[in-house]
């Protein structure tokens, strides 16, 4: 739940967010005068491999505070013409503000916040709705933002990474940038196959139209569910070959390598579920390790589905 914070409680959010952080941070702030143990904290969170992106606004930073910056190797500084927006997002929480990362704002002036999280980690159960977490689409709609400001923003200082490599954050990924790179990662490793991007509802997903003749397949995180573009009697016929509630004791699903294979009514779509216990799983989702057990999991699937189709062909 979004929690308003004072300047009190404002004062110990600020280094609470660089500290909690565990790979990436911005900070957008149009007036810069870092306080010591602030800087000290950026120093250490370069020290525990976290990539900064601090964006200011145009002429508003002293030579003193860039040299400062310049001394950060993992941190990019771009600015920006007409910046008045202040915030601060890492993986766990975003905050919005009045409030400049500006010493004497900090001491003198009158200054509130909001906070939002994206993490259960101070959640004391499921009724604590204080400290839960906030609606994502909370933290899409200020992706979306923070992605505009940094797109009409320019490079001062570029990081060891963006330098050396390019410059990436996960962290401002919609779910369409994140559906999109998993569709580019499938058709590269797939080769024939051509995955899409589409929304439903709020949800980007991927989805692979005739992955065989009349058959539609769709993944939403890890689940993966198959359209059957067939008359209803004869996905009936399918279905009674390949109903699941008679499998795995007195559960519902048929394992099926790296998946479960849940089809219990004629009129759902037979869905695939990870089979948690399967090698696969436990490897990185962009992994060739990962990616292989994954369509060796759909292919064992349609080696059992496929005959379903030629029989009831009419």
């Amino acid at each position: 739940m979004a929690e308003f914070l004072n300047k009190k409680k404002l004062l110990e959010w600020v280094p609470k967010l660089i500290e909690t952080t565990e790979k990436e941070l911005i900070i957008i702030s149009p007036y810069i005068q870092i306080p010591e143990k602030i800087f000290a904290l950026l120093t250490d969170a370069q020290k525990r491999g976290v990539e900064t992106t601090l964006i200011y606004k145009e002429g508003e930073l002293s030579d003193k505070e860039r040299k400062r910056f310049y001394e950060i190797e993992n941190l990019n500084l771009l600015f920006h013409p007409n910046l008045h927006s202040k915030c601060m997002y890492n993986e766990k929480y975003f905050l919005l503000t009045s409030m400049n990362l500006y010493e004497y704002s900090q001491k003198h002036n009158r200054e509130m916040g909001v906070l939002f999280r994206r993490t259960e980690e101070e959640s004391k159960g499921w009724n604590d709705y204080k400290h839960g977490k906030d609606d994502e689409s909370i933290f899409q709609d200020a992706i979306v933002e923070i992605q505009s400001i940094i797109t009409s923003s320019e490079f001062e200082k570029e990081s060891f990474k963006t330098k050396t490599i390019r410059f990436e954050m996960d962290i401002i990924k919609s779910k369409k940038d994140l559906a999109m790179e998993k569709c580019e990662l499938y058709n590269k490793f797939s080769k024939n196959k051509k995955f899409t991007v589409f929304q439903e509802g709020e949800e980007w997903l991927c989805r692979c139209d005739n992955f065989t003749d009349g058959v539609d397949l769709i993944v939403e995180n890890n689940r993966v569910s198959l359209n059957l573009n067939f008359e209803e009697s004869r996905i009936q016929d399918i279905y009674s070959n390949l109903k699941t509630n008679r499998y795995h004791r007195n559960d519902d699903y048929r394992i099926v390598e790296c998946f479960r294979l849940f089809w219990t009514y004629h009129k759902s779509s037979p869905t695939l579920y990870p089979n948690v216990n399967h090698a696969t799983w436990a490897h990185p989702t962009h992994s060739n390790e990962f990616l292989e057990g994954y369509f060796k999991g759909l292919t064992e699937f349609f080696k059992i589905l496929k005959p379903e189709i030629l029989r009831t062909k009419l």
